[in-house]
């Protein structure tokens, strides 16, 4: 059986995230698929959330809860502490949040992208160290195949959601094409980091980037290969751009209508486009009173966003119809997935068996009788496969069921063990 154990942004705060994360990820992976019963991991580590998967083939529930027992000694959290903000998901329930997750429906940015990217990641993580195997890539990576197959067939991560990505589309629409502009980025921290980083995805080259502590803007301008310039620079910069974004926290207006109108005087030909983010606001309001200068701000981009997220919430729903479907098809074929390992050491057994009496038989039979010998080997196979058909057909449908205890019967009366990975 596969279950999932879940901690996100929507059953913990921040603070409890971040003291439920792992610093370690290829430590924590190696020791959870050691442990007793976990035939496969995958560590899912996100800045919103923090998730184990595994697959047993023992009772479920208990081997979550010594999971659960290593995570809280782990990142030094109670047992009670971290159950009370755990989600725990088994067997088709751990599916379906998995691909509600890698669909988007669970961001806290709904039909954000960058989740299918972090999902197929954390797949790659755990095949390299050997803490994955058939069952749980069977499963990611159809849960990635889910995911894409949303984004396509729905428009559910079109539109700007954030004011930042906003304030990107805003200027593309106001001055057109990506090479036409020059821009600087007021401010290195989250939003302003999102605002240059679009604006280079988009293909804008000339990027100027201030901000108050210099390092932060020398460090965030050699991602994009822009430049960076001191705080006090800004004045003199303005007359070398066309856009100006304000994304920086002030007590009051510092960029007056005076500096604006001087930096024109030297270059009117560029005009100003201004977007101000900034909470309060960083640009002086009198400065959309200045020809060849154009300002927006945080109250002109709300409407944009809000209108975007009511699309992409009437579009979550065309994504759960295609998880549901996707999801009832893939069940289909769980159960093989998941019986497969008992039934391949079975069938390998039994092979083993047949091929060592046919020996003996052999011997016993001249060497010139070619002909009974292989009416002798068809005999042996088809009857071998006649008696396994149906203990397959039922160890498959037992996996489906999530009777894991038929499975471990099965690998008692036939005398084989599952071993966690096959070198």
């Amino acid at each position: 059986m596969i279950f999932c154990l879940s901690i996100s942004h929507r059953n913990a705060g921040l603070p409890m995230l971040e003291s439920l994360t792992f610093e370690d990820e290829e430590r924590v992976l190696k020791e959870v698929y050691l442990m007793d019963f976990v035939q496969e991991c995958i560590l899912l580590q996100t800045c919103h959330r923090v998730e184990i998967y595994c697959a047993t083939d023992k009772v479920a529930k208990e081997v979550a809860k010594r999971v659960i027992k290593f995570w809280s000694k782990k990142v030094g959290v109670s047992y009670d502490v971290l159950e009370d903000v755990l989600r725990v998901y088994y067997g088709k329930d751990a599916l379906l949040h998995l691909f509600y997750v890698t669909a988007g429906l669970k961001s806290m940015v709904i039909g954000e992208d960058q989740i299918l990217g972090q999902v197929r990641t954390a797949y790659v993580k755990a095949k390299k160290l050997g803490t994955v195997n058939l069952i749980l890539e069977k499963v990611f990576m159809k849960a990635v195949n889910v995911g894409r197959r949303v984004r396509t067939e729905t428009r559910i991560n079109e539109g700007s959601v954030s004011i930042s990505s906003a304030s990107v589309d805003l200027a593309l629409k106001e001055l057109g094409s990506a090479k036409k502009i020059k821009a600087l980025v007021i401010g290195a921290g989250e939003a302003g980091s999102i605002v240059v980083e679009n604006l280079h995805k988009k293909g804008v080259k000339k990027l100027l980037i201030a901000n108050r502590t210099y390092s932060r803007g020398v460090k965030l301008a050699s991602k994009v290969s822009g430049k960076a310039i001191r705080f006090n620079q800004i004045s003199e910069a303005l007359p070398e751009v066309n856009l100006v974004v304000a994304a920086v926290s002030t007590k009051k207006p510092i960029l007056k209508a005076k500096e604006v109108r001087k930096a024109l005087g030297k270059n009117k030909s560029n005009g100003l486009f201004i977007i101000d983010i900034s909470q309060p606001r960083f640009v002086e309001k009198k400065v959309n009173l200045l020809d060849h200068v154009t300002l927006r701000n945080i109250d002109d981009l709300k409407g944009v966003v809000e209108k975007n997220i009511e699309k992409r919430l009437s579009e979550a729903e065309k994504a759960r119809r295609i998880v549901i479907g996707e999801l009832k098809l893939f069940e289909n074929q769980l159960g093989r997935i998941m019986a497969e390992p008992v039934i391949s050491k079975i069938c390998r057994k039994i092979e083993e068996i047949r091929r060592i009496e046919l020996r003996r038989v052999f011997q016993k039979i001249k060497e010139k009788d070619e002909r009974k010998k292989l009416v002798i080997e068809s005999f042996s196979r088809e009857l071998a496969e006649r008696m396994l058909q149906i203990p397959i057909e039922q160890l498959r449908e037992a996996a489906l069921k999530n009777n894991n205890g038929l499975l471990s019967s099965a690998e008692k009366l036939f005398g084989v063990k599952i071993e966690k990975q096959e070198e």
